[in-house]
């Protein structure tokens, strides 16, 4: 009789190359069908670090590099934070849509304890909400959407992203600049990661970068002075020497330029090395770090609408002479400083970060996004002058007491924290702060009942519409069956047929500016497109854009219940519109 063929029977390898095509959960729950599949599956590393690696490719290498190699258990630690990130992250807008003031550390604080778990948590945390970001972008694409890949959702995993980013750049900083001045690459790419916390911007990845160039000058001086080659490279040549070598590799050979502009591309060390365009203070920056690099440090001395390089003459230790780089050449010139400047006065990196920020505010304008918001952030942190206040303007008071950060063995890196580094994190959500800067002035809500849509009202919350005079575009996010009482004593009914006696209507402006248009005055728009720079703005009251207009999320249909039918007929019009 012949032998039967089970699966009992199939070698491991045949096992496991069909477990390599299935689901995560049905190789889990294949391992579950008996002891010998269970102790088969579960003892073999490679296959479940090949799953992990096919599930999250992102965060493979971290988690390759700090996790405790035991996959299975990793993949399952993953998952299980995966899910209560997204179900915090699903009851945040039922919770906060009718809120008075804005989102604040302490309304994050699941998110935090969540981080807090293991090693790997806090990069594990804002890699899954990097996620939700980036399949969102790409799902508005395609005018469809579902949770948790709204534009409410991106919306509140942006507020957490930055209480996230912020409380551990925040330590890290502190830390930093009580052992010494960070460096002021180090600084461009502690504002960049503060602006952009969408984005992971690594400082070791900076460093990296900034030392495959240095070696590129170390090769361009080897070519240029052979004569001086020996074994003991340290101190080969001459800082005169070093600072030509690094111009010409940075202006000559490879074109750098140089911009007035300082945004997320001119100011991020690795794309402006990359695009061969960035702000000065970057190039500048990029300049030191180079040189210091291949053995001659020189100082960065920013000061407002000013900056220049410094090197510091040695030979006579009891009177340095200062010389000035002409950065474009390398050469050296006498630096006479000015008579009102201290001679005392050297590189700050406080200094420093403020003109960068200054910088960076002065290149966005008046544009309101979470670029904004967080750059409005870091000024708090800063301690500068602003109008609303920043959560962050009392850690700096709070870690002068009895938070010890100098005793802090390690480099604070955000792939693999300790205990008692997230620990100090944690205790951030516990500073009694004041409330965050807003974005956006109707996210502030009194709990209203719902509105019926009476005949009188022409158009629907979310609809894009454009004025009859002023021809800008807006996106309608509420109406009142008449002018309120507020608005009567500040607006003018001249040149109104209908008066005060009508529908208004809340809008976002092309401009970003909140206003308050009679219904007169606006006329729907018959193709409209997204309005992609407004959608921070509106991103907690809607999903999507649908092609036609904003769709409402949950909350914002509770308050607006029936303004579908009145958008359909709209939609209808301007599709027959189009048909003639």
């Amino acid at each position: 009789m012949e032998n039967t063929i089970t699966l009992f029977t199939l070698p491991d390898e045949l096992i496991f190359i069909v477990l390599k095509y299935t689901d995560i959960r049905d190789a889990i729950n294949f391992s579950a069908t008996c002891r010998h599949f269970h102790d088969l599956v579960k003892s073999n590393q490679s296959f479940w670090a090949y799953k992990f690696k096919g599930q999250l490719p992102c965060i493979f290498d971290v988690a390759d590099q700090y996790s405790s190699g035991i996959w299975l258990n990793e993949l399952k630690t993953f998952l299980l934070q995966k899910q209560s990130i997204y179900k915090e992250l699903l009851e945040l807008p039922a919770r906060h849509y009718w809120k008075i003031g804005q989102f604040s550390l302490h309304d994050v604080v699941h998110f935090f304890k969540v981080s807090s778990t293991h090693n790997l948590g806090y990069y594990y945390t804002i890699s899954i909400l990097h996620n939700i970001i980036r399949i969102g972008y790409k799902k508005m694409l395609q005018y469809n959407t579902e949770k948790p890949y709204t534009l409410t959702e991106m919306h509140y995993a942006k507020c957490v992203l930055s209480h996230l980013m912020h409380s551990y750049l925040t330590v890290k900083w502190i830390k930093n600049q009580m052992i010494e001045e960070t460096p002021p690459e180090i600084v461009l790419n502690f504002i960049v990661q503060w602006i952009d916390n969408e984005n992971f911007h690594f400082f070791e990845d900076v460093l990296n970068k900034l030392d495959i160039w240095a070696d590129k000058v170390k090769a361009h001086l080897t070519n240029a002075h052979p004569d001086q080659l020996t074994e003991n490279t340290d101190e080969l040549y001459t800082p005169a020497q070093i600072f030509s070598a690094v111009s010409t590799v940075l202006f000559h050979q490879n074109r750098m330029t140089m911009t007035t502009s300082a945004n997320l591309d001119t100011l991020d060390v690795l794309k402006v090395l990359e695009n061969k365009v960035g702000n000065q203070i970057a190039v500048y920056a990029i300049y030191q770090a180079i040189a210091r690099r291949c053995g001659a440090a020189c100082d960065l001395i920013v000061f407002v609408n000013h900056l220049f390089l410094e090197w510091r003459c040695e030979d006579n230790p009891n009177k340095p002479v200062m010389y000035k780089i002409q950065i474009m050449t390398g050469e050296l010139e006498a630096n006479h400083r000015c008579p009102y400047v201290s001679s005392r006065f050297k590189y700050s990196a406080d200094a420093l970060l403020h003109s960068l920020h200054a910088c960076f505010v002065k290149s966005l304008g008046p544009m309101q996004n979470w670029a904004s918001a967080n750059a409005a952030d870091l000024l708090g942190f800063l301690g500068g002058t602003y109008t609303t206040p920043s959560a962050y303007d009392i850690f700096y008071q709070f870690f002068s007491g009895d938070i010890d950060l100098i005793s802090l063995n390690s480099s604070l890196d955000i792939k693999n924290l300790s205990e008692r580094e997230m620990a100090i994190i944690l205790s951030l959500v516990h500073v009694k702060i004041r409330m965050n800067r807003p974005l956006g002035k109707f996210q502030n809500k009194a709990i209203s009942e719902a509105r019926e849509h009476d005949v009188t009202v022409k158009y629907g919350v979310g609809m894009v519409c454009s004025h009859k005079d002023l021809e800008y575009q807006c996106i309608i996010i509420g109406w009142e069956l008449s002018c309120n009482a507020e608005w009567r004593t500040r607006l003018t009914n001249d040149g109104q047929t209908t008066g005060f006696e009508q529908p208004y209507y809340n809008v976002v402006a092309n401009d970003q500016t909140e206003r308050y248009v009679a219904q007169e005055n606006l006329v729907p728009v018959n193709r409209p497109n997204r309005l992609l720079h407004l959608e921070d703005l509106v991103s907690k009251d809607f999903s999507h854009f649908d092609g036609f207009s904003y769709v409402m999320n949950d909350e914002k249909k509770t308050e607006y219940p029936e303004e579908g039918p009145i958008i359909e007929e709209h939609r209808q019009r301007c599709m027959t519109i189009e048909n003639y």
